[in-house]
């Protein structure tokens, strides 16, 4: 199963209803503080939804480490009475949708579904708690109305945003699930000199990059070295002819750089912030493709292209379309990077991919409201409707600008 589809409404900086839909390769672009960050994390806000026991529609002490102080806080304007609302489509074996509004009451401090909306196999109820909230032992009180049956009013024990006794007759394989959603910051760490070596095997980069080292040292201790060496491959499309190798040093383990027919051997502790900051996303991509698997992970990225020459944005660019293809991971980047954009536009030019497979926000702010418009892209790549008049224009207007001082200097001007 995969997550298609988000839809936003009074969420924070979205006032107005906001529907997203998530290509192989989804970007985002805007501003800053134009709402991205917003946006792009609103799917790990909507995950502590599900897989959860908690009674709150979200457990957000599931958020870190990127907590909020409580469910106010997610409401537009920051409203203490407030509602707000978040919804899913999820594609697969058994497709899933849902819709929840959440109702934040601030005097016994508590938030609940206070509208639910759900699609199973085809059926689809619908939940309407009590305008008086009616609290019983065995939940709030709601009106259900499943399909075109008449509505009923009973207690409904919700786990998270689902009402627990809907899904009780599926089994478990069937209960509807986000699929993994993973995080990388753009404040990614530092390398270390040296790491130790860990006693399980990381299935995960983390969302600073923090599990990277450990796993590279477990495929060269424990395993044939094959993870290495497909990031290796990678990195070649950035830094030709470096390579990464993990060299052991009694109990410790270093991360180092080497050159194609150079003995130099350069801890990636003193190399650029770039390669640092671009491993991570290489590492696991790597790690996809090699362990592959059924479930199909959301990645989210943020600014991927941080400390990177922009010839590497563009490689970028090439490496989450393979991996896409490859393993089935979707990605959701936010980016400020023109020449990432470029790059995928000019692989739908090419025929390498539909224009389906990539999908473009830019996201804007106007009086405190952010809008997330989505630019259509044809087959041969140009950008149509959506597209705002002079984003990315920068490099023009300074160019112009340039060349009207030059010719003033050199006494040329009209």
């Amino acid at each position: 199963m995969s997550l298609r589809k988000i839809v936003l409404e009074n969420y924070r900086c979205f006032r107005d209803r906001q529907e997203i839909e998530l290509a192989r390769v989804t970007v985002v672009l805007g501003k800053n503080n134009s709402g991205k960050s917003v946006l792009t994390r609103a799917p790990l806000v909507i995950a502590t939804g599900f897989g959860t026991t908690s009674s709150a529609p979200l457990d957000l002490d599931r958020l870190h480490p990127l907590p909020v102080d409580g469910f106010p806080d997610l409401i537009f304007e920051q409203s203490t009475h407030g509602r707000f609302t978040l919804g899913v489509e999820i594609e697969g074996r058994n497709p899933f949708a849902m819709e929840a509004t959440i109702r934040y009451v601030d005097e016994d401090r508590s938030a609940y579904v206070s509208d639910l909306r759900l699609g199973v196999r085809g059926e689809s109820v619908e939940y309407r708690l009590q305008p008086a909230i009616e609290l019983t032992e065995a939940g709030p009180i709601y009106d259900i109305r499943r399909g075109r049956e008449e509505p009923r009013t009973e207690p409904v024990p919700f786990e998270g945003l689902l009402p627990r006794s809907y899904f009780d007759s599926f089994a478990p394989l069937d209960r509807p699930r986000l699929g993994p959603i993973r995080f990388l910051s753009a404040y990614r760490d530092r390398p270390e000199r040296q790491h130790r070596l860990p006693f399980g095997t990381p299935r995960e980069v983390g969302e600073q990059g923090q599990g990277v080292y450990g796993i590279l040292a477990d495929d060269r201790a424990r395993r044939s070295g094959e993870l290495i060496e497909r990031v290796n491959e990678l990195l070649a499309h950035i830094v030709p002819d470096w390579r990464i190798e993990e060299i052991q040093a009694g109990p410790l383990w270093s991360t180092v750089l080497t050159r194609r027919g150079s003995s130099i051997r350069v801890n990636l502790a003193d190399a650029g912030t770039g390669l640092a900051q671009v491993l991570p996303i290489l590492v696991q991509c790597a790690l996809d493709e090699l362990r592959g698997g059924d479930v199909k992970p959301l990645q989210i990225i943020e600014e991927p292209e941080m400390h990177l020459h922009p010839a590497a944005h563009a490689a970028l660019a090439d490496l989450y379309l393979d991996t896409a293809r490859a393993t089935g991971t979707r990605f959701l980047v936010e980016s400020h990077s023109e020449t990432l954009l470029l790059r995928l536009r000019r692989r739908i030019a090419e025929g390498a991919c539909a224009p389906d497979t990539v999908a473009v926000y830019v996201v804007n702010q106007q009086d405190g409201v952010s809008t997330a418009q989505r630019v259509a892209i044809d087959e041969l790549g140009n950008l149509g409707t959506g597209w705002p008049d002079g984003y990315f224009s920068q490099d023009y207007q300074e160019a112009r600008a340039l060349a009207t001082a030059q010719l003033s200097r050199s006494g040329y001007a009209s």
